[in-house]
């Protein structure tokens, strides 16, 4: 077939068939969001399918069209969060920022997240054992491999001071970053996260990164001055962005 024919035409009916399926991809993307309240602010025991039903506004036919039991909404609920980390890591990554300022971007955009029903009731279903038998320890395995990646760069790049391991450097953020949520939820319900986040990348920042980087990120702004995810999402699209927002 010539590059240049015509592409084939789709089946009498699809056309049709589109708000159907806009439908249906709203609906469930209500009982996710539903769901993903319903776990975020309990135990996959204490979740209830009837407060999803109730938080969703659908039938219950329509839940169990789209899922199967309270098992497959939580792992879809996780399939969620996953996602959406790693969309976190490709924005980071494409603005071009040396390695220590990407983890600090991506630290950023957890921590704005957090205040959302997905991630939280994402990383509650992990902690709990609801991530599915392929993905254990979800998502601080992942975060794990990102900033041991991210530090390994900076350690070739002479940004980190030679006696720095970044597998172990890696380990502590995602230590400080689980400590630091839970003590803030814990103790504020989230007010204080963003403090707690700035306070602990500057205090390990400034005890592992060489002098020189040091010095041009605090005349930056440091973590103060690290962009919002929805500033990230201006530059990924081309939209630019006012410096220091």
């Amino acid at each position: 077939m010539s590059d240049t024919a015509d592409p084939p035409r789709p089946p009498t009916g699809v056309r049709g068939d589109a708000p159907r399926q806009a439908r249906a991809v709203a609906t469930r993307g209500a009982i996710l969001a539903a769901a993903a309240e319903e776990f975020a602010s309990g135990s996959y025991h204490e979740a209830s399918l009837s407060r999803i039903l109730e938080r969703s506004k659908v039938t219950k036919g329509a839940l169990y069209f789209h899922f199967v039991s309270k098992e497959s909404i939580a792992l879809a609920v996780v399939d969620e969060m996953e996602v959406r980390c790693r969309a976190m890591v490709e924005r980071a990554d494409a603005l071009g920022l040396d390695p220590l300022r990407t983890a600090a971007q991506i630290a950023r955009e957890m921590q704005d997240a957090l205040d959302g029903p997905v991630l939280r009731a994402g990383q509650r279903l992990c902690t709990e054992g609801f991530a599915g038998p392929q993905r254990p320890g979800w998502p601080f395995r992942f975060w794990e491999e990102t900033f041991t990646g991210l530090f390994e760069r900076a350690a070739a790049a002479e940004l980190l001071l030679p006696s720095v391991d970044p597998s172990s450097l890696a380990r502590t953020m995602v230590d400080m970053s689980g400590g630091a949520f839970a003590a803030s939820l814990a103790i504020t319900e989230l007010t204080d996260l963003a403090q707690r986040v700035c306070e602990n990348w500057e205090l390990v920042l400034g005890a592992t990164a060489v002098p020189a980087w040091l010095a041009a990120w605090r005349a930056d702004g440091g973590m103060r001055a690290v962009l919002g995810p929805h500033v990230v999402l201006g530059v990924a699209e081309g939209r630019g962005w006012v410096p220091g927002v």
